[in-house]
C-alpha cells in the first residue's frame, strides 16, 4: 500500500473549481473564531478517516480497471460531504443565533476582566449560599404575584360583602312590609268576623220575633 493511497486531497482543492462548496459564516469576536476553527478542524479530522485505501479495498475491480475514476469518486464524496455538513452547521448557527450569542458572551467576559480591584465571584461550596441571591429574586417575584392575588381576593370579598349587606337590608325591608300587611289582614279578618257575628245575632232575633 503506497503513501499516496492513504493521502487525501483536501476538498478545498475542488471547491476552488466548484462554487457549490459553501464556507463558514464570517464571524466577529474571539469565541466565534475559536468555535469556527474548532468546527473546521473537527470536520477535517472526520473527513481524514474516509481514506482512499478503503475505497480501493471495497471496490477492487473498479480500481483495477480505472483507479483514477475511483479516486475521482472518492474526492467527489469528500467534497459533497464537506459541503453538506458545512451548510447544515451554518444553518444551525443561524437558526440558534450562535455567533451573536458568542460575541455577547465574549464582550461580557472582557468587560468583567477589565474591572480592577474587584474580586471575581467564586462558589463557596454551599449550594444554599450560592443560590440565595438567585432564589431571593425569584421569591420576590412570587411575593408580588401572591400580593396581587391577595389584593384581588380582598377586593372581591369587599364587593361580595357589600352585596350581601345590601341584600340583607332589602330582605329586612321586605319582611317589615310583609309583617305590616299581615297585621292589616288580621285586623280586617277580626273586623269582618265581629260584623258577621252582630249581623247573625240580629237575624236570629228577627226570626224569633216573627215566630
Amino acid at each position: 500500500m503506497s503513501v499516496a493511497d492513504n493521502t487525501i486531497q483536501h476538498p478545498n482543492e475542488n471547491c476552488s473549481k466548484d462554487h457549490t462548496c459553501s464556507s463558514m459564516n464570517v464571524v466577529e469576536g474571539r469565541l466565534g473564531n475559536y468555535y469556527q476553527k474548532a468546527v473546521e478542524r473537527t470536520l477535517q479530522k472526520f473527513l481524514s478517516h474516509i481514506k482512499f485505501s478503503v475505497f480501493k479495498t471495497k471496490f477492487p475491480e473498479i480500481y483495477k480497471e480505472n483507479h483514477n475514476h475511483l479516486r475521482g469518486i472518492h474526492q467527489q464524496l469528500l467534497s459533497q460531504l464537506k459541503d453538506n455538513i458545512t451548510k447544515d452547521v451554518d444553518l444551525l448557527c443561524n437558526e440558534t443565533k450562535l455567533y451573536p450569542s458568542l460575541k455577547l458572551l465574549d464582550d461580557i467576559i472582557k468587560k468583567h476582566s477589565n474591572r480592577s480591584g474587584e474580586d471575581s465571584w467564586r462558589p463557596s461550596g454551599n449550594p444554599e449560599d450560592d443560590t440565595r441571591d438567585h432564589i431571593y429574586h425569584l421569591k420576590q417575584k412570587q411575593k408580588k404575584c401572591l400580593e396581587f392575588v391577595l389584593e384581588t381576593i380582598l377586593a372581591e370579598n369587599a364587593l361580595l360583602e357589600k352585596t350581601v349587606n345590601q341584600n340583607h337590608a332589602n330582605i329586612l325591608t321586605l319582611k317589615k312590609e310583609v309583617d305590616i300587611l299581615n297585621e292589616e289582614i288580621i285586623n280586617e279578618i277580626e273586623i269582618l268576623n265581629n260584623d258577621s257575628i252582630v249581623t247573625l245575632n240580629k237575624d236570629i232575633h228577627a226570626l224569633a220575633k216573627m215566630q
